[in-house]
Formats: C-alpha cells, sequence, structure tokens
C-alpha cells in the first residue's frame, strides 16, 4: 500500500547530531563590523507564531498520492534566569497549536487546541503537551545550548535548533559562518550511512538596527543513492532570518523547501516535496505593576 510505504520511508532513522563549535569563514569583508548577541533579561517573555505547511507528492508507477500538513502554534520562551557570565536559562512551552493533515482521498484530520475538546488520535501525543514545560534550557550569547533538562522529542524538519547560532566575534556585512551536523540515515538494507551537512550563515545587510541573515543547509557528503535523497530532502532548506542587535534576539526566520527526487524506489517512483517555515515574535504585552504593589 502506498500510503504505508511513504510512511515507513519518512520514518526511517534521522538522527541529527549538531556541533557545539561555531566555525566562522576566513574571509574578512571590509566595512564596520557588528556583536550578534543573544540579550534575554529575567522575567520576560518571548513569545512567536510559527506556521509550517508542507506538501509531498509521490508517484510510484502509475500511481499518485498527495498528502498536506499545516501547523500553527504559538511558541514561548520564559527567561527564568540570567547568570552573571551572561548565560541565559528560559522554559520553554507551546502555547497553543492547530493541526491539519490530509493522506490522499482519506478525509482530512485537524485540531484546534483552543476551540476543540475531541483529539484525533494522530496528534494526541502533541496536545498532551500544551500548556506543559518541554524544557527548561540555558544558552550563552551565542545562542549555544549548553544545558537542557530535558531532550525536545520533536521532528526534525531542517528547521535548526531552537536558537539561531552567532558568531562568537563582531563581524562586517558579507562575512560567513557555519555549523557543522550529522544525519544518520537508515537503509533499506538496515545498515546505516552518516550524512554531513552544514548550516551556512551569512549576514547579508543591516539595516536600522536589524541584521538580515541567509541560511541555507547544504550536504557535505556526497549523495547517489535517491532512497538517501528522498530521506533527506526535509532537511535541506533556505531562507532568512531577521535579528534585533540592540535587543539581542530574532525578530523573524523564513525557510523554504522545493525538491523533487527522482528513482527513490525504482525508475518509475518520485517524490516531491514543497513547504514553508515562517516563525515571527509577536510584540510583548507591556507589564503593569499590581495592585499590591501600587498600595500605599
Amino acid at each position: 500500500m502506498l500510503t504505508r510505504s511513504f510512511r515507513t520511508l519518512l520514518a526511517l532513522t534521522l538522527v541529527v547530531t549538531g556541533s557545539h563549535c561555531w566555525a566562522q569563514a576566513p574571509q574578512t569583508p571590509a566595512g564596520p563590523k557588528y556583536q550578534l548577541q543573544y540579550k534575554l533579561a529575567a522575567g520576560e517573555q518571548l513569545v512567536s507564531k510559527v506556521v509550517h505547511f508542507a506538501e509531498t507528492r509521490t508517484t510510484m508507477a502509475d500511481h499518485q498520492e498527495e498528502s498536506t500538513s499545516r501547523t500553527t502554534s504559538e511558541k514561548v520562551w520564559e527567561v527564568k534566569s540570567v547568570s552573571p557570565a551572561g548565560e541565559m536559562t528560559f522554559e520553554y512551552r507551546i502555547n497553543s497549536v492547530n493541526l491539519a493533515q490530509s493522506v490522499g482521498e482519506a478525509e482530512e484530520l485537524s485540531y484546534n487546541s483552543e476551540t476543540d475538546e475531541t483529539v484525533p488520535d494522530v496528534f494526541k501525543q502533541v496536545a498532551s503537551t500544551i500548556n506543559k514545560p518541554l524544557a527548561n534550557v540555558t544558552i550563552n550569547s551565542q545562542g549555544q545550548v549548553l544545558n537542557r533538562d530535558k531532550e525536545l522529542k520533536t521532528p526534525q524538519l531542517g528547521i535548526g535548533e531552537l536558537t539561531v547560532p552567532l558568531p562568537a566575534d563582531p563581524i562586517a556585512v558579507g562575512a560567513q559562518w557555519s555549523v557543522p551536523r550529522e544525519l544518520r540515515v537508515k537503509l533499506e538494507s538496515g545498515a546505516h550511512k552518516t550524512i554531513k551537512v552544514r548550516e551556512l550563515y551569512t549576514l547579508e545587510k543591516v539595516s536600522a538596527g536589524v541584521a538580515t541573515i541567509r541560511v541555507a543547509t547544504q550536504p557535505l557528503t556526497p549523495v547517489k543513492e535517491p532512497a538517501v535523497d528522498a530521506q533527506l530532502v526535509q532537511q535541506l532548506s533556505q531562507g532568512t532570518i531577521k535579528f534585533d542587535l540592540d535587543r539581542g534576539r530574532f525578530l523573524s526566520k523564513v525557510l523554504n523547501w522545493s525538491d523533487e527526487v527522482v528513482g527513490f524506489r525504482g525508475p518509475d517512483t518520485s517524490l516531491r516535496y514543497d513547504a514553508k517555515f515562517t516563525e515571527e515574535l509577536l510584540p510583548t504585552p507591556r507589564r503593569t505593576a499590581s495592585r499590591s504593589n501600587t498600595r500605599k
């Protein structure tokens, strides 16, 4: 059955391991240099809206199947503390989700955590995490994760880690830095293969205190097997990030995927994957003093 075969394909083990070594490219563009650093304050909340849409079209001989998924969520970082060394600890959680998916001719399944009482089985695991601490994470000013009390059990979809990695030294427009990663794919034979990739970042411009960063995930290990390409297609994205230099936080992130793999299960098979991911920091409500603090 095609649906089962395709789900099995995407379920093949894709283990992503990140390196904590930020490798800045040797080029040194001329011009003013900018320090990119996270600057979070204890007690504040960073709330962002995340939208992810994906469409997959699979062809096997004369049979074609399309599947789509849409996810809208509200993500929260609640900053618990900032150490004298500038290490920031925040609680990570999801406030709400609105999910939908369809496969072939089957009826679309959907779930909105703010309005629906009944949860389809396929979304129950996600629904059980809403408004619960998913992890307490400690980062440094470069965005490197120094500690987390729980591993986040979320699918790797080529959207990177929780934070945007930043270079340690000030850089000029045009400078690049990269983060190496390894993807371990499981072959149909049962053997595993390690694929090395890198997330390449380029400081594209700085305007009105906002840095525009271009990002692209690039494979470093040559891949000749279409079956492996089909597993990597969700991991190789490109897009742009907006970062507030003065306030020390990202403002938005846009990633795109558009690729097709031919012959992943024989000469008459193909897989087409198109997707878009957006994340936007929402305005933070101005906090007001409680009544107990305003009494004379």
